[in-house]
């Protein structure tokens, strides 16, 4: 990973002195010799870190070392941003030439531009000095280690496969026909019996338990199957509110208050009727208070009913009073081999097994027992041609790891076996929660804002792309969800992956639970990534100290009162002294847009601003397009949000607007048309019938040449203007891979607005007429939900978002044609679904 940073430091050092000379040098004068020495010892130290990082955990003075030189990289990655960004802004100053006399006149630390632009506030030359002297020292100490210098290994793209939420699991067949067997034959019993699977990371728990769970004998005995993931922290309203959806999504939307006593009363009247089977995976609570409240709900089952339960700690499965308990054991060497060779040898000659299984059969020795470090080593072996690779697999240096890291051994062994850029695309999940659902365009796109995937290729979505597949090919990823045409859209990361990155990213990336009325001090120096869980915003600001080298902050909101607004003043606090920000969300607040609006200038670095879930959020704040950097504007699920900025025009970096489940959003600037580098343009309303000063039209899609994926319009207006229709030149827009149009309006016809639009009859275009999107806007979600077993894939906002829809549709009043009545609607759909 620190190789990857170096890369692209010396990318951008380059880029800066060639693209941007003028400016650039005017930036550093007085320290041009500094900058190349900064350059030389960079270069000097790049193709020896491979080396120092597989000795990091063999020798904790190589750790201590790197960690010095991590923290140096970050610093001149803060210096080149400032840089960047100052000359940006350099170029763009209205006052021309002048600008240009005043920057040779003005000291290097005062003020470059007037008016809005940003005040300078440090001297760049001053900063590189500062560095190269940390760096001076940092080349002094390598000599100690006795480093090797290694060739830079390239990603290459990854070869089309599909990757199945369920394979073979080999070595546990007999126990999953022992537990469908008890399944099957506890109709006679009263109290719902609870089984349970106890296991460390890695056994293979949650894989036998989806065997089970998808078994089709499992999926015919019991009329509800649902599956739930109840990873630390537990959260009974969050686990209550997916089984109703499950049972009842009506339900769930006619819940105006989602307290959770009124959620377990509706799953209690639900099971009367209900013959079913609970899976909660990943249990960690041993608390009877946290239980206790869901186990009363469950009684209410049928006979025949159960609960399956995947736990690590066995006093989770007293706590559950479990009649069955089976405990998975590691695997023999055997059944480790039988793993890593299914993966190792997929597409080889039986000739190569013979040649090489002796060598993997050692190697399969040191999975210890654990089938997820066999398919991990598999994944890695398989791009290894010959014996001296695999060989070379088998003698390295970090299977000597101290025993505090031996579990991570396997992990550690595929993890060095990456390219560097992967390595640390790999290690941004320590910012997502265990178990959580990872959106993969989402994802890309944190990777972008964090500056993994720099080129002067202006498709790095592609890259991104490569690199997620590269790690599904590794067996770090699971449970994926795909769309219609195959694509990923989402998985998850396994708990003990999860771990794994957690532990390569310590003091790096960190989660912080804030209770009532404190003071949060982050004594490390190395934290640059920060998630925090807000469990009630107080009256007295918030105090976090030390956060002012942050590039992610992950502000949460855990009130259960739901209700409380956001303190502007703790916001503001937050968010005025991480000037460095790259990647900013604020998830599930309350805001009001002069909160957002009095925090977002300071965040010139910006590239990711999510706002998923934020409520009370009406107008996105004008300021928000002054982030010039800005790449990415994620606004799904904002709820109460009408209407989007004026000045979106002006954010002319911006690759990826995402402003799906917004149901109250009706006012799209026209200055989106200016939005070139635009790749993803998803859930927007448009004018078919004109095309005025205001607001956006079909047409002003005309210069949006990049746009790829799925394109989702709606289309508004009572006839088609076919000048404004045919100026879009949908046609154009090669790397689009679907568009989907809905037409909102009676008097429009769908093969009007083909023939408008000019498309050939192969282009991948759905169109939906007025009837189609009637009947789509109401039951999407809940048809999607029971299709697509959306317990593993549903969250709070998701689950919120149902309960708002049914509110926000009560104030916007019936849609057109009025004679329907909404009722009719969702009861047809019932019969659909």
């Amino acid at each position: 990973m620190a190789e990857a940073i170096v890369s692209a430091i010396l990318e951008r050092m380059t880029a800066i002195a060639i693209n941007k000379a003028v400016e650039a040098r005017s930036l550093v004068q007085g320290a041009e010799e500094e900058v190349e020495r900064l350059e030389t010892n960079f270069k000097a130290l790049r193709l020896e870190l491979e080396d120092a990082e597989e000795k990091e955990y063999v020798d904790e003075r190589v750790k201590l070392w790197l960690d010095k030189f991590r923290d140096v990289s970050y610093d001149m990655e803060d210096v080149l941003n400032e840089w960047e960004t100052a000359v940006q802004q350099f170029q763009t100053d209205p006052s021309g030439s002048a600008s240009v006399r005043k920057w040779k006149v003005c000291p290097f630390g005062s003020c470059f531009s007037s008016g809005s632009q940003v005040v300078r506030r440090y001297n760049i030359a001053t900063k590189i000095k500062e560095i190269n002297e940390k760096v001076d020292e940092i080349v002094k100490d390598k000599v100690k280690f006795e480093l090797i210098q290694r060739e830079i290994k390239q990603p290459k793209r990854p070869e089309t496969t599909s990757f199945d939420v369920v394979s073979e699991l080999i070595g546990r067949d007999a126990m999953k026909e022992e537990i469908i067997s008890i399944l099957l034959c506890e109709d006679k019993c009263r109290n719902v019996p609870t089984i349970t699977l106890v296991g460390m990371g890695g056994t293979g728990k949650t894989a036998l338990a989806q065997l089970i769970y998808k078994d089709h004998r499992i999926q015919t005995h019991f009329s509800r199957t649902i599956w739930v993931c109840a990873s630390d922290p537990f959260d009974q309203t969050q686990i209550a509110m997916a089984i109703l959806d499950y049972l009842s999504p009506d339900s769930l939307i006619s819940l105006r208050t989602p307290k959770l006593q009124s959620i377990l009363s509706k799953i209690s009247e639900k099971l009367t009727r209900e013959k079913f089977l609970f899976v909660f995976d990943d249990v960690w609570t041993d608390r009877d208070q946290d239980w206790e409240p869901l186990k009363a709900a469950f009684k209410y089952g049928m006979p025949g009913s159960c609960i399956l339960v995947t736990t690590h700690k066995d006093s989770v499965a007293r706590l559950m009073e479990s009649l069955h308990v089976f405990r998975l054991k590691l695997l023999s060497e055997e059944m480790c081999w039988l793993i890593l060779s299914q993966k190792a040898f997929s597409g080889r000659s039986q000739a190569s097994r013979e040649i090489l299984e002796d060598i993997g059969r050692e190697i399969a020795n040191k999975c210890q027992g654990l089938p997820l470090a066999a398919k991990t080593l598999g994944g890695l072996l398989q791009d290894k041609q010959g014996r001296e690779e695999w060989q070379n697999v088998l003698n390295k240096v970090i299977w000597k790891s101290s025993s505090a890291h031996e579990n991570f051994s396997p992990l550690l062994l595929s993890y060095y076996d990456l390219p560097s850029p992967i390595r640390q695309c790999l290690s941004y999940f320590a910012i997502f929660p265990n178990s959580n659902t990872i959106y993969k365009d989402e994802l890309i796109q944190c990777w972008m804002a964090q500056g993994f995937l720099n080129s002067d290729d202006n498709r790095r979505e592609l890259i991104g792309e490569d690199y997620f597949k590269y790690l599904a090919t590794r067996s770090f990823f699971h449970d994926f969800e795909e769309d219609t045409s195959g694509s990923i859209i989402s998985c998850k990361m396994h708990d003990m992956v999860h771990k794994f990155v957690q532990f390569l990213t310590e003091h790096r990336f960190v989660t912080e639970e804030v209770p009532r009325n404190s003071t949060l001090d982050i004594s490390s120096k190395r934290v640059r990534h920060l998630r925090l869980v807000i469990q009630s915003w107080d009256s007295s600001p918030l105090s976090i100290c030390r956060i002012e080298k942050l590039r992610s902050l992950v502000v949460v909101s855990d009130d259960e009162t739901s209700g409380d607004e956001t303190s502007g003043d703790a916001l503001q606090d937050l968010l005025s002294r991480s000037k460095l920000l790259r990647f900013l969300e604020l998830d599930s607040l309350h805001l009001r847009p002069e909160q957002i609006a009095g925090g977002m200038k300071n965040l010139i670095y910006l590239r990711y601003l999510s706002l998923v879930s934020c409520s009370g959020l009406e107008e996105l704040p004008e300021s928000v397009c002054e982030l010039i950097n800005l790449q990415s504007l994620n606004l799904r699920g904002c709820l109460d949000l009408k209407k989007l900025a004026v000045g979106m025009g002006k954010l002319i970096n911006l690759r990826y607007l995402c402003i799906n489940e917004c149901p109250r959003l009706s006012y799209y600037p026209k200055g989106i048309r200016h939005l070139t580098s635009l790749t993803r343009l998803s859930g927007i309303k448009m004018r078919v019938d004109q095309s005025d000063g205001d607001e956006f039209s079909i047409g002003d899609l005309e210069n949006l040449d990049l746009l790829s994926g799925n394109l989702c319009v709606e289309l508004i207006g009572d006839a088609v203007n076919w000048d404004e229709a045919n100026r879009a030149k949908l046609h154009k827009k090669i790397y689009l891979k679907r568009t989907d149009i809905w037409i909102c309006s009676t008097n429009i016809k769908k093969e009007e607005v083909f023939k408008a639009l000019n498309l050939p009859s192969t282009w991948p275009v759905e169109l939906f007429d007025y009837k189609e999107w009637l009947d789509f806007d109401f039951a999407r979600f809940m048809r999607i939900k029971v299709k697509e077993k959306m317990q593993e894939k549903m969250n709070m906002m998701k689950m919120q978002y149902l309960w708002w829809l049914n509110y926000a549709l009560d104030l916007i009043g019936p849609l057109e044609p009025p004679e329907v009545p909404r009722v009719q609607v969702i009861e047809k759909n019932q019969e659909t679904r």
